[in-house]
């Protein structure tokens, strides 16, 4: 045999193959495959595995896609079937939000009760006085301002605006039901007023039950203090009157021929909103569902079929901002999209 070696000697690899002395460079050892890259080869096997497991009509249903389409790879290179049927499991579902369009916050604001007329008297707010006005919703709703025609004289004391159930004699009754604290130390001073709005904590109010909204003066005098403009002798309000108190709500007088010049309001604010057109993208989309929080909007099944012949590349939606759309391909890979 001569000289021919066997073995390794340094860097190189010695070998004998049919009687020839062959000669390579040691492969230096591969590094350890990460996660990821174990999960890729995964994904890769189970693709295999799905294509195997296909049956004749499949794969020639697949190979006449192909040729009727045009079915290229990124090269532009025909792709036969068995290459498609990867493409199928392997690729990605696109989510492409398109026409997007954006609208402003906003307010929507309905008024429900009032009594809204020239008035010819001003009541006092200040010491021991508290004044109110009772009102009876003809529709429930959620109060959420409450505007009163006022003016102040002097430095106006603090102040709570409070709203309460009504006895049967059109008095001030119970707990509180919400109120907040007023600054009205920027009222006009001028002696036609302003109407002056205070936003409340929001509370169901109920049709047909009278409530009465009250100005709490923490303090002040005559020369310090505040007013609210009213109608009488003969006003026109037909569902509430007009409430006072000249001992810090032990005690309540309603008078019939006074009513309190006033504004009853629900506000109800419209976020920021954005949204557009969503096309989900896949060369056999399965199945398609969105959602609008626990609400289905949309939801498409059998979108594919091998067995059936036909495929759906691509379903369009109309979406909003939170939506949220879960999408399946015909070899039953799963992707989720929320809107944002």
């Amino acid at each position: 045999m001569g000289d021919v070696k066997i073995g390794k000697q340094g860097e190189v690899v010695y070998q004998r193959r049919y009687g020839e002395q062959m000669r390579r460079m040691v492969s230096p050892k591969r590094a350890i495959a990460s996660e990821a890259q174990i999960k890729h080869r995964q994904i890769y096997r189970d693709a295999l595995d799905w294509r195997k497991g296909l049956s004749r009509p499949n794969r020639r249903y697949l190979e006449g896609y192909c040729y009727a389409n045009g079915v290229v790879d990124s090269y532009h290179i025909p792709l036969p079937w068995h290459r498609f049927a990867l493409k199928l499991y392997l690729e990605h579902i696109h989510f492409v939000l398109s026409d997007v369009q954006i609208t402003e916050a906003q307010e929507s604001q309905t008024k429900y009760e009032s009594y809204e007329v020239a008035g010819n008297a001003w009541s006092n707010n200040c010491g021991n006085y508290i004044n109110g006005m009772t009102f009876t919703p003809l529709v429930a709703h959620t109060l959420t301002r409450w505007v009163f025609k006022m003016k102040r004289t002097g430095t106006a004391p603090p102040t709570r605006l409070r709203v309460y159930l009504c006895d049967g004699a059109h008095k001030p009754t119970g707990n509180e039901l919400t109120g907040v604290d007023v600054d009205l130390s920027g009222l006009t001073t001028d002696p036609g007023g302003e109407w002056f709005a205070v936003d409340l904590p929001p509370y169901p109010v109920a049709q047909g039950i009278e409530y009465a909204a009250t100005l709490w003066p923490d303090g002040g005098d005559t020369y310090n203090k505040t007013g609210c403009r009213y109608h009488s002798p003969t006003p026109t309000y037909p569902r509430g009157m007009y409430t006072y108190s000249s001992n810090l709500g032990v005690s309540w007088t309603a008078q019939p021929a006074v009513d309190l010049i006033f504004q009853e309001w629900e506000v109800v604010s419209i976020p920021a909103s954005k949204e557009g057109i969503l096309h989900v993208r896949h060369p056999a989309l399965l199945t398609v569902v969105h959602k609008r929080g626990e609400a289905t909007i949309n939801e498409y099944e059998n979108l594919s079929s091998l067995d059936e012949e036909y495929l759906t590349e691509q379903v369009g939606l109309d979406v909003v901002v939170g939506d949220t759309i879960e999408a399946t391909t015909v070899a039953g890979i799963e992707a989720k999209y929320q809107v944002v």
